[in-house]
Order: structure tokens, then sequence, then C-alpha cells
């Protein structure tokens, strides 16, 4: 081989293993910089209730109907324990994972009475209104129902508005949530139009039956409320931080809250059915958004049985269940 052939061919070797190289960075950038990073966000600081994500992209062929949680066997075989034994008659619960939305629900086409849960959407409307107009709730209602006209409550509100007294919109909201008053959620449900609730509930991916009195609906149906005020994606993130402030001042600590460790801060509202007489179980329900220090979720519980306690025992057992399970499987 002569001197110059010899050259060409040196070259030619050099530049293939300079493209060779070339193409191994850029794949190597590539992975860096996408593969490595297949769930691009987009964060927002500076709130404390509401979701920090402003954008997410998910990565290709993930599939958001996949439940990726085998603690949810764990559930469903106690659920089944209690049920065997007579604790409990119907137990549902909806789980989702607000890091990057995996959820799963048990039982979830059973349909319950959400009772007092419903002072959510009620919440919902009057902040609504607040958007536009930041003096509605310093609007004063006056409280002139008779005692006997509220729904009987087995949870009795540790505080209650007094007929012939006055109260702001903002007090009120903060009787109806924090001690889950009856007589402060009539004043507020009787203010608003029918036209406002109906907006709340179509806007905010419920399903609900209109045209049944009990309002029932399943708990795959009621997470719509905590999903879409924790995205803020109905109220404005002022408001929805403001809503979810609200349920953070706990109505009902024996639930869900008393599942996790003290400290940890839990969104939620609970409702409860208790029969005048022995023709209809006890309803007994709490769903809330759980602020995990690294995964925040939401947890949604719904029992039926005949005993109060022995309901509210499952759902804090639930909720420990839940908690310790995110907590041992939170990615390092």
């Amino acid at each position: 081989m002569d001197r110059s052939h010899f050259r060409q061919t040196l070259l030619l070797v050099i530049a293939l293993i300079l493209a060779i190289g070339a193409g191994w960075y850029a794949h190597k950038w590539y992975i860096h910089h996408y593969e490595d990073h297949s769930q691009r966000r987009v964060n927002l600081k500076g709130y404390e209730f509401t979701s920090p994500l402003l954008d997410i992209e998910l990565p290709e062929g993930f599939n958001v109907d996949y439940e990726p949680h085998p603690f949810k066997y764990k559930i469903v075989s106690f659920i089944k324990e209690k049920v065997d034994s007579g604790q409990v008659r119907n137990v549902a619960v909806y789980y989702r994972d607000l890091h990057d939305g995996p959820w799963f629900g048990i039982n979830a086409k059973i349909e319950f009475n959400p009772a007092s849960m419903m002072k959510v959407p009620v919440m919902v409307a009057w902040l609504k209104r607040a958007e536009k107009d930041r003096f509605v709730l310093n609007r004063k209602m006056r409280y002139a129902v008779s005692l006997n006209t509220v729904p009987r409550q087995y949870t009795k509100p540790a505080r209650s508005i007094i007929p012939g007294k006055s109260y702001t919109v903002d007090e009120l909201l903060h009787y109806m949530l924090n001690f889950s008053d009856n007589r402060a959620t009539s004043l507020l449900y009787k203010a608003l139009s029918d036209a406002e609730l109906a907006d709340v509930l179509d806007s905010m991916d419920v399903n609900n039956n209109p045209h049944d009195d009990r309002n029932s609906m399943t708990i795959h149906g009621y997470s719509g409320f905590f999903r879409i005020l924790y995205n803020a994606s109905y109220l404005n993130r002022e408001m929805s931080e403001k809503a979810l402030q609200l349920l953070s001042l706990q109505d009902f600590p024996q639930g869900i809250a008393a599942g996790v460790p003290a400290g940890v801060k839990v969104a939620a509202k609970f409702g409860e059915i208790v029969p005048e007489n022995n023709t209809e179980e006890v309803q007994l329900h709490e769903f809330g958004i759980v602020y995990h220090p690294k995964s925040h979720y939401i947890l949604g519980i719904m029992t039926q049985g005949g005993d109060f306690a022995k309901q509210a025992e499952i759902i804090r057992e639930i909720s420990r269940m839940v908690y310790t399970e995110v907590d041992s499987n939170i990615r390092q």
C-alpha cells in the first residue's frame, strides 16, 4: 500500500470514529436531557395547600389507568376481613397519588349518601362569587331559623351559630367546615341559586344524580372536588388555597387525620348518616388530601354498617395503612 493510499484510509477511519463518537455523545445528551427527566415539571412556589405543579409532561406510553400500588391488595384484604366479621357492610376506598396521578378504587361503583361532604360544593360556590367580588365574604346574614329545622347530627358541632345573631359569609364558612355546623350550612345554602350549585357540580367533574333525594354518588365521583381544588382549576389559586385551608381545620380529628403522624396536614371533610330508627344503616365517610412531606395524596373512605365507632376505627386504620405504605415506597 503506497503512502497516499494509507493516508486516505487512515483519514477515513478517523472520520468514522469521530462520527460514531459524535453520535454516542448526542445520544448521551438526549438521555440526560429527556429520558432521565421523563416527567418534565414546572413548579410554582409560595402556595401551601394547592398543587405547585403548573405543567407536567408524562413519558410517552404512560398509562394513567395503570394501578402501580401493590398496597391496594392489602387494603382489599383488610376490608374483606372487616366485612366477613360483620363489623361493617360496605367500604369503598379511593386513592390518588398527586405527584404524578396514578390512582386506584376499591368498590368504586357502590353509591353512598355523601351527607355533610356536600358542604364542600356550598363552600366552592361562595368562593366562586368571591373571585368576582371580594366584599362578598364580608356580607352579613342573620340567622333567624328555628333550632329544629336542621338535620340531626351524631357528631355534635363544638360550636354553632345562634338564632337572632348576624354573621359574615366568611364566619359562616368557618362554622360550616370547621365545626360541620348544619345551621351555618342552611343559611349559606339558601342564599345560593340552583344555577350556582349546578355550575360547581358540572365544572368539578362530579357525577351526582340531582333527581335522587339523597344525592347518592360513588367514591370516585366525589373525588373531583378534591382533585380540582388541589389543581386550582375551577377556583383561582387564591380561592383554592382558602378552600383547602378551611378544610385543614379538622372537624373530624378521629378519622383520616388520626391515621397519620402528628404535624402532617390533612385537608378533609367527613359526612355521616345516623338513622332515627333501625330501618337504615349508619353511613360514615371522609375524603381529603394528606400532605405527606414528600408525596401528597388524596384518600377517600366511605363506609356503611351498624356501628359508628367501628366505622370510624376502620377509617383511621385504612388511613394509617395508606400513609405507612406511601412513606415506605417513596422514591428517594
